[in-house]
């Protein structure tokens, strides 16, 4: 063995849906503060350390939604505070649309440490194609990089996925189903 690797599903996990969230043209929490798992002071203790998200859910759109766009933030959980991690290009979506699936799935990869530590984060989406006629999409959509600094020392901080809209009706999604991984 190389080392004490391992893959660990970490808590708390739902038991039921995880309310629908009213999106706007700043990033909103699709997950509550007391839903996200708290990774701890020092958990990217090292260079590589991962961990995996996956989000399943629904959508639905009004008559005007604009674009949507997803994202990744690493701060206090709040609707728009922290330091973007990634996010993905401006989906056009269909109006009228309602409880569509949708999945997304985010790497998030530790590249330097401590309290100006930096993150590294790949992923996709995937959208029922009558929401977003694309279907999948990457996030980032072109030229990933390692974010800005971030302080990987501290233990309140968390990793938040977060999503906004450019239109001018009230589209909601819905986390149905989650999981942070830890993967090494």
């Amino acid at each position: 063995m190389d080392g004490a690797f391992y893959r660990d599903t970490r808590e708390p996990f739902i038991g039921a849906d995880i309310a629908a969230v009213t999106l706007s043209t700043t990033n909103k929490a699709l997950v509550p503060v007391s839903n996200l798992p708290s990774l701890g002071s020092q958990y990217f203790s090292r260079v590589g350390k991962k961990v995996a998200i996956r989000l399943f859910g629904k959508i639905t759109t009004a008559l005007t939604p604009g674009n949507l766009t997803l994202g990744l933030l690493y701060g206090t959980g709040a609707d728009n505070i922290g330091v973007v991690l990634a996010s993905s290009a401006a989906q056009a979506l269909i109006p009228s649309q309602t409880n569509l699936s949708w999945e997304m799935h985010l790497f998030v990869h530790c590249r330097s440490i401590g309290s100006t530590g930096t993150l590294f984060v790949t992923g996709r989406a995937i959208f029922n194609t009558a929401v977003i006629a694309a279907g999948t999409f990457l996030i980032p959509d072109s030229a990933a990089v390692v974010s800005g600094a971030c302080d990987l020392t501290s233990a309140s901080l968390l990793l938040s996925p977060q999503a906004r809209r450019s239109g001018s009706t009230a589209e909601t999604m819905t986390v149905q189903d989650m999981e942070f991984e830890a993967l090494n």
